[in-house]
Order: C-alpha cells, then sequence, then structure tokens
C-alpha cells in the first residue's frame, strides 16, 4: 500500500559497547565498563560512557547497542519522572526498576523488535543492596556479580574465586581492575579507557576514567601462532 511506511527493526547492531562487570560489595554495589564504542569492527569511539545513575536508588550499565540503551533510558527517564510526580515520600528501588526492564525486554522480543543490550542493574536502597541482569530477549536473573558479553565467560570464573561478600571498596575496585585487564588482553572491541561507579545508601557516585596498567610482553602475544598447525 501506497503511503504506509514500512515497520523499522533493530536488524543488526552498528554501534556496541562490550562487557560491563558488577559486583556487590560491603557498602553497596561496584559497576565497570570501557568506553569504547565500536563501529562493527572499528574501535569508533572511544568516551562512551555505558553506565548511568538511575533516580535515587539505581545504577544502570549496558552493552550492545548504545542507540538502544539511549531509548531505554529514556523510558527510564519516563519511569523516574512519573514516579516523581506522586510525590507520596517513596521512590522505586533497583528491584523495581530491574523488574521493569525485564518487561521492557521480553516485550520488544516478543514484537520481533529487541532492544539490542545486556543491562546489568545494581542499587541499595534502605541497606538492601541489589544486583541483577538481563538480556535482550528477556532472560533475567540476580546474584552477587554479574557480567555482560565477554565478561560472562572470562570476568566471571574470577569472581566466582576472588568475591566475599565483606570486600571492602578497595579491594571491589582491584577486582573489577583485574577483571577489565583479563578483558582488555582477550576482547578485541575493549579499549583501555575504563569507567567505574559505586552506588551506597548515600546515593550514586560516577569516577573520572582512567587507564589500566597493561604489559604485552608476554611471549604468546608476541607471537600467538607459534607451534600452531596449519596456522599462517
Amino acid at each position: 500500500m501506497e503511503g504506509v511506511a514500512e515497520s523499522q527493526r533493530t536488524l543488526y547492531p552498528y554501534v556496541t559497547g562490550s562487557s560491563v562487570v558488577a559486583i556487590k560489595y560491603k557498602d553497596g554495589i561496584l559497576m565497570a565498563a570501557d568506553m569504547g564504542g565500536s563501529y562493527g569492527s572499528t574501535l569508533r569511539y572511544k568516551s562512551v560512557e555505558r553506565i548511568k545513575p538511575i533516580g535515587k536508588h539505581s545504577l544502570i550499565g549496558a552493552s550492545g547497542e548504545i542507540s538502544d540503551f539511549q531509548e531505554i533510558l529514556r523510558y527510564l527517564d519516563e519511569l523516574i519522572l512519573y514516579d516523581n510526580m506522586w510525590d507520596d515520600g517513596n521512590s522505586l528501588g533497583p528491584k523495581e526498576v530491574h523488574n521493569y526492564l525485564t518487561r521492557v525486554m521480553y516485550n520488544r522480543r516478543n514484537k520481533f523488535n529487541p532492544l539490542w543490550n545486556a543491562l546489568v542493574l545494581g542499587g541499595v536502597k534502605n541497606g538492601q543492596k541489589y544486583l541483577g541482569m538481563v538480556n535482550m530477549i528477556g532472560i533475567n536473573f540476580e546474584d552477587n556479580h554479574v557480567a555482560t558479553g565477554l565478561g560472562n565467560h572470562l570476568a566471571r570464573p574470577i569472581l566466582r574465586d576472588e568475591w566475599h561478600e565483606n570486600l571492602t571498596f578497595e579491594e571491589g575496585v582491584k577486582l573489577l581492575e583485574k577483571c577489565m585487564r583479563v578483558l582488555l588482553y582477550r576482547d578485541r572491541s575493549a579499549v583501555n579507557k575504563i569507567q567505574i561507579s559505586k552506588i551506597t545508601d548515600e546515593g550514586a557516585t560516577a569516577f573520572p576514567p582512567f587507564s589500566l596498567k597493561t604489559y604485552w610482553e608476554f611471549s604468546a602475544f608476541k607471537n600467538p601462532t607459534v607451534g600452531a598447525e596449519g596456522s599462517w
């Protein structure tokens, strides 16, 4: 039919961010991500913020399509604004925001028009820490530590070995740096510009971006195909 616009779908992600890693620590939640935005396999953007505070009690981190993440942030802005309009002395906590995101992601998946992201949502309300994730088809869970993307395969084994519930802030940052360093070595989409944020009962704090100290002189890095049959 003429004059009827075709429905648009995200058939393939264009500008994407890589892994997000988050943990509970003694006082709240710590979250880390790099600031790279890849256009296909090209590291096109080097200062993309993928961790944002949501309302008074929550922190969100996203991997996947950046424009879809911006759309999710618009949804969340409307949600928090509507909640504030009630002016009833209450505010949405991280559990409520995470549940909302699971419904949004699953709804869009059922329309065959998914938001191409994996999201991490953490926060603290009334002394209760909460950390969960949801992917682009609505699969979700909560845990003491979560990761998206390649972090699920490379960072979580480290976290299973070294995480404990009484981590101090300094120990938590050190553990996240270890995870991000492994991802930097092994993930072609990672960039050495890291953003770490925390949220406690006092609120969210975003720390300035920084670079990790790296060492590239390992023999396997210099000649990765040595001893491999049939390699170039």
